[in-house]
């Protein structure tokens, strides 16, 4: 699909993950912890900062790479 295509829908979705998701001091909510099931770490929330977030800002940066290279 061309970048023209995209683009509009890519800056939406990207603008609104740094704006609803990512904490002044740079924490990412919405984030699921670890555990055994999906359970074991919901609810799921803004404010609730999971036992293991490192899957989720490097799901972050991988994403925004991508929206760079577009």
């Amino acid at each position: 699909m061309p970048r023209k295509e995209c683009w509009a829908g890519v800056a939406k979705a990207w603008n609104a993950i740094l704006k609803e998701a990512v904490h002044p001091d740079g924490v990412i909510g919405f984030i699921q912890g670890t555990g055994k099931e999906p359970k074991d770490s919901q609810p799921v929330t803004y404010d609730k900062i999971p036992d293991f977030e490192d899957f989720g800002t490097g799901c972050l940066l991988l994403a925004g790479s991508e929206v760079y290279k577009l």
